[in-house]
């Protein structure tokens, strides 16, 4: 029994010394959690707050991607659903969260390129062209490749030292 009694009084003794502040030894912890705190929970929650915004902005005729990935056009916005024009004549109804962002209409900006590399054609097409330049023009639109010759893979005999010559034998593996 007294060998029990030491060494009860010898673990009170370690655990005084060394739990003098409960705060040093849930320090780490703490540091933990301000940590995810600032990289990891606030800026997910700001994302979400900028979905639902971009959810609540849908207007009717703005072209959409869905999180699954479809593009369509919003044709009906109602409390909790939209209605989205998938193909002509086609509409299907979806939730606003469905949606995974608003896409600006490229339609205007093909129309601008469209017109931008017609007046640019019309313009080539005005311009005379002479002989020489018209040749020049052909050859850049030809690929200029080159046949390669074929070498021999007959090789004559290395030479080794003092004017011997290595026999074609392949080497051992």
């Amino acid at each position: 029994m007294q060998g029990n009694t030491t060494l009860t009084a010898l673990t009170h003794v370690t655990a005084a010394k060394s739990g003098s502040n409960p705060l040093v030894s849930l320090l780490p912890l703490i540091l933990i959690v301000v940590v995810f705190y600032f990289l990891l929970i606030r800026p997910q929650r700001k994302r979400q707050q900028q979905q639902a915004q971009l959810q609540n902005q849908i207007e009717p005729g703005q072209r959409v991607m869905t999180t699954a990935g479809m593009i369509a056009t919003v044709v009906a916005v109602e409390d909790d659903a939209i209605v989205l024009e998938i193909a002509p004549g086609v509409e299907a109804r979806f939730v606003k969260q469905a949606v995974g962002q608003v896409i600006d209409d490229p339609s205007d900006e093909e129309e601008e390129e469209e017109t931008d590399e017609v007046e640019e054609t019309e313009a080539a097409a005005e311009e005379p062209k002479d002989g020489a330049e018209a040749e020049v023009a052909q050859d850049d639109i030809e690929p200029k490749t080159e046949a390669k010759t074929v070498v021999d893979d007959t090789k004559p005999a290395e030479t080794v030292k003092d004017g011997e010559q290595k026999a074609d034998k392949k080497p051992s593996a």
